[in-house]
């Protein structure tokens, strides 16, 4: 579909914004620069999406779409609930090495929420959403017997988005860490461990 010239306008900003915080982080960036960036006057800036919190909002939300439609597709793709952690952890691995801005922006915007009470909520509610979609998926997979005193499966949802999160941190610190690398397979096998409720060969009570 065609966009409008007003929607056209609209993205181009936020395209500016997603490049400038990824590069300047969300403390030095300005809206008069990421104006300068999309080639727009600041009043459209304004306009658009009024003040920086709100810009940054609807760079996150566009974030997060992104982020869920591929994964949804490809947690669809897997037919087990060893390949869906797989394709989870994959695919945020994927992000990291083809789109390292992307991690850039979760790190900043992460920390800008830590000041910011109104886009705190804004953060938490991308982490929810995201953790709901993961789970609807991965919870349709039923346990063994032997395998439902593990933890939950939005326990594990967390684990992992949590993991991803701090292993893309040190990457970024240190691209060229072969032992950072090697996190997203610790992942991997934890996490299955995890879900049956293993640890050493046996979960401790």
């Amino acid at each position: 579909m065609k966009l409008s010239k007003g929607e056209a306008t609209a993205e181009r900003i936020l395209d500016a914004a997603f490049r400038s915080i990824a590069t300047k982080g969300c403390g030095t960036v300005t809206l008069r620069g990421i104006a300068e960036e999309a080639g727009v006057v600041l009043s459209q800036l304004s306009y658009h999406y009024g003040n920086k919190d709100s810009l940054f909002a609807a760079v996150l939300k566009r974030m997060q779409q992104g982020y869920m439609a591929t994964l949804d597709e490809r947690l669809e793709a897997r037919g087990t609930l060893s390949g869906q952690i797989m394709a989870l952890v994959e695919y945020n691995e994927l992000i990291l090495k083809e789109s390292p801005d992307t991690y850039r922006n979760f790190l900043e915007f992460f920390n800008f929420a830590m000041n910011s009470e109104a886009f705190r909520v804004e953060v938490a509610d991308f982490i929810a959403g995201i953790a709901a979609m993961i789970e609807s998926r991965i919870a349709r997979y039923e346990l063994g017997e032997g395998e439902r005193d593990g933890f939950s499966v939005a326990a594990v949802t967390r684990f992992i988005l949590s993991a991803t999160f701090g292993i893309s941190l040190q990457h970024l610190l240190s691209p060229d860490n072969k032992d950072v690398q090697a996190g997203f397979d610790i992942i991997k096998v934890a996490t299955i461990q995890l879900l049956q409720g293993r640890h050493d060969g046996k979960r401790e009570r």
